[in-house]
């Protein structure tokens, strides 16, 4: 019992300086740093959206390969 109220004061002591640390980081970045993630963010998602349509038409060829071989099979 000793041992999980000393685990919760580290742990609360831990997390309150997590949220304190994040604060003041947050608050330290410049605009300048916030556009660039934003602009990476945007690029990250425009790729994505390339991506999408190739995955599918791989995934659509695996299906179809596997229907192709099983109706083979049954020949």
């Amino acid at each position: 019992m000793k041992k999980l109220k000393r685990l919760a004061v580290y742990v609360s002591g831990f997390v309150a300086l997590a949220l304190l640390t994040a604060e003041s980081a947050n608050a330290a970045l410049s605009t300048a740093i916030g556009t660039t993630l934003t602009g990476i963010q945007t690029d990250g998602l425009a790729l994505v959206d390339l991506i999408w349509p190739v995955v599918g038409g791989i995934v659509g060829a695996f299906i179809m390969f596997k229907l192709f071989k099983r109706g083979a099979s049954k020949i």
